[in-house]
């Protein structure tokens, strides 16, 4: 007798919440198109066709150095190096080397020891430094205040030329690797 009362009361529920779904107070999903323009508009993207050029200059050790002048930006630069060694150029024996090495470019230099040490002279400058490595390429990048450029690439060259590879970094970021290759391979299907 119970289960026949609950039956009746949800048929006499249901009839109540389809009115109430679909009446003009529920929000239509149409409501977006009332701000929308009949007409397509397109976005002014003079500013960035005014652009200066990027200028392409070559040093005598045969690194290439691209560099942009942005008039209105003055006070902020990004200084970046990018090596051609990425996924790409990886066999399956040495598959994930350049992220490895990308990871490890950041325990330490010579004349800064330590993880800390790079991120604390960084920091300092307000800066920002970061890594990543893609099919083509790995990425070595600073964000910096203007004057800071002339540090900001002592950093990024110290840590190119002379990193150190401390054991314990050796392990933890092996591992840290190994995690993060599990998270890709599996991502479709997880």
């Amino acid at each position: 007798m119970a289960a026949a009362v609950a039956v009746r009361s949800k048929r006499r529920l249901l009839p109540h919440l389809y009115r109430l779904l679909h009446s003009t107070a529920a929000p239509s999903p149409n409501r977006f198109l009332r701000h929308a323009s009949p007409v397509p508009r397109a976005a002014d993207h003079s500013p960035f066709l005014r652009l200066p050029a990027a200028r392409v200059s070559t040093l005598p050790t045969g690194l290439r150095v691209v560099t942009q002048s942005y008039p209105a930006a003055t006070r902020m630069a990004s200084v970046g190096v990018w090596v051609d060694a990425g996924s790409r150029f990886e066999l399956p024996g040495t598959n994930g080397t350049a992220h490895f090495l990308e990871h490890m470019a950041f325990k330490g230099t010579e004349r800064r020891p330590t993880a800390n040490a790079l991120e604390v002279e960084i920091e300092d400058m307000g800066a920002r430094l970061n890594a990543y490595t893609s099919r083509e390429q790995t990425t070595f990048f600073a964000d910096v205040q203007g004057r800071d450029v002339p540090a900001a690439l002592d950093v990024l060259s110290d840590i190119l030329q002379h990193p150190r590879f401390p054991q314990q970094g050796i392990q933890r970021e092996r591992g840290v690797i190994l995690r993060e290759m599990e998270e890709v391979s599996c991502r479709p299907f997880c």
